[in-house]
């Protein structure tokens, strides 16, 4: 069949760095083709260049076999294209109805028909399945269902062609089932895809054919899905064979470092209680408003709660905050790395060293560069970051899973003794998550705890000593590694007991 879009041979180089080189690949009509490679192999940008974002150094595009030649993400949008990305473009001021429709709710005379946008979103909300209010206010709204405004953002704009890059980093298991049967049936009516995702299953499950990129070139050519298998993908992504996803290893715990008693915050968090012990990797899994991440953000300090202690070595902690939790010798990695987690104008060295600033200080008071690049080099060695420039590259021009390197290497550099992590892999490859599992493996010889909060059952499995199981703001589960099962781990969390 006759492909719709067309790349031959598009380059781009920013400055000195050229980030592709010759790319081809085609899109046929109804079709949906995988686009994957590892953090910063230029999936991305590729994507950019086509939204307008960016401009092409050389190469042609062809949009039904014309010449393509997009000059900003209105031409794009006119030329019946949609994104959907992987980082949040949404007004956490506005409310769902206003940022499904921005630039386009203007009626007769300009002004603007809230009641008209509110019933068009209610009736686009209740095709995706989504339960939600369009007059709710984004910032009231937790992050999957903010992922899915965004999906909403695209399919409101009736796009023949539509780019969808990580979209289910945020979404729990019905929501992302929602999603691919409306990307199926979509296919079936004629639109086109490109499905950018590190989560090889779903390409292999949802995409007709896949493309890997790799440090900016194409590896092989575009094959059918049915030609290819998950390992192939993996070793062309990476460049090597990775026959252990997840690096477990044997290690001695020791005694309790952190302990928590009957944590309550209103109707989110009912009387939580667990302990973490030295050298422990502790996992918490739960669906969707389980609570873990308001559990998680009342532990460090951003929210208060209502009553329930916590317990360091023993000694209580009073008038929790984030700064006497770093002071303590506790990291946290938030879910939202973009909001909560990295000052995206900084440089990539302001951002990794953040949390070490105490430490990095001369006796003069002022920053030791010397003492901050060496850390520097060392978190780009152990995390293998892909950046031209640390100490003036910003962070937010880094592709996403380099971002989230940037944020396990600021805390990684502190050397924490208890480290919370929130969805530390959500959004990088399979290559990336191998290196942050190493890193987390060398906390815990070291004797970290660490409560390692996460939605892949898989990743939980395969990297902690236990797992807890959350289900409407209560603890409901526990299980020791020799008893883990998926189909535990699922039971539990919908409210069952799987020993019953």
């Amino acid at each position: 069949m006759d492909a719709i879009l067309e790349l031959q041979n598009v380059s781009k180089s920013f400055s000195s760095v050229q980030v592709l080189k010759n790319i081809n690949c085609s899109l046929r009509k109804g079709a949906i083709l995988g686009l994957v490679g590892e953090n910063g192999a230029g999936k991305s940008t590729l994507m950019n260049i086509l939204g307008g974002v960016y401009m092409k150094t050389s190469g042609e595009f062809y949009l039904y076999g014309k010449p393509y030649e997009p000059q900003n993400p209105d031409d794009a949008t006119k030329a019946g294209i949609a994104f959907i990305h992987q980082e949040l473009n949404l007004f956490t001021n506005l409310s769902v109805a206003e940022n499904i429709f921005m630039g386009r709710n203007a009626g007769k005379f300009g002004i603007v028909s809230m009641s008209k946008i509110n019933l068009s979103a209610k009736n686009l909300l209740d095709k995706l399945g989504m339960d939600v209010n369009p007059k709710t206010l984004i910032r009231d709204l937790p992050m999957g269902m903010r992922q899915m405004v965004e999906i909403a953002k695209a399919i409101a704009k009736d796009a023949k062609i539509i780019f969808f890059d990580e979209p289910t980093t945020s979404l729990s298991t019905k929501e992302k089932e929602i999603l691919f049967s409306l990307i199926k049936n979509f296919a079936k009516q004629g639109v086109s895809m490109i499905y950018i995702s590190h989560a090889l299953d779903d390409v292999m499950n949802l995409c007709d054919e896949v493309l890997v990129l790799r440090d900016g070139q194409a590896v092989g050519e575009q094959k059918p899905i049915g030609e290819i298998t998950k390992e192939e993908l993996i070793t062309m992504m990476v460049g090597r064979e990775m026959n252990q996803l997840f690096p477990y290893v044997e290690k001695s715990i020791g005694g309790e470092v952190f302990r928590v008693e009957r944590l309550t915050q209103g109707e989110r968090l009912k009387g939580i209680s667990f302990s973490l012990r030295e050298g422990e990797i502790v996992g918490m899994f739960g669906l969707m408003g389980a609570g873990r991440s308001e559990l998680a953000h009342a532990l460090y300090g951003i929210d208060g709660y209502d009553s329930g202690s916590i317990y360091v070595r023993g000694e209580p902690m009073k008038k929790l905050s984030p700064q006497k939790w770093i002071a303590s010798g506790m990291a946290y990695i938030t879910e939202n790395r973009r909001d909560d987690g990295l000052l995206m104008p900084k440089s990539v060295r302001e951002n990794l060293i953040l949390v070490s600033l105490d430490k990095l200080k001369s006796k003069l008071g002022a920053l030791n560069v010397f003492l901050a690049n060496e850390l520097c080099k060392k978190s780009f060695v152990d995390l293998n970051i892909k950046s031209y420039d640390f100490s003036t590259q910003v962070v937010g021009s880094l592709s996403g899973g380099n971002q989230q390197k940037v944020v396990v290497g600021k805390w990684l550099m502190a050397a924490p003794k208890v480290f919370i992590l929130d969805e530390p892999t959500r959004g990088i490859d399979v290559g990336a998550k191998y290196e942050i599992y190493n890193q987390i493996n060398n906390l815990v010889l070291n004797g970290t705890s660490i409560l390692f909060i996460s939605s892949e059952i898989e990743e939980l499995m395969g990297v902690c000593d236990r797992v807890l199981v959350m289900s409407k703001g209560e603890i409901v589960g526990e299980m020791a590694r020799n008893e883990f099962s998926q189909e535990k781990f699922l039971q539990y969390a919908i409210g069952g007991n799987p020993n019953e």
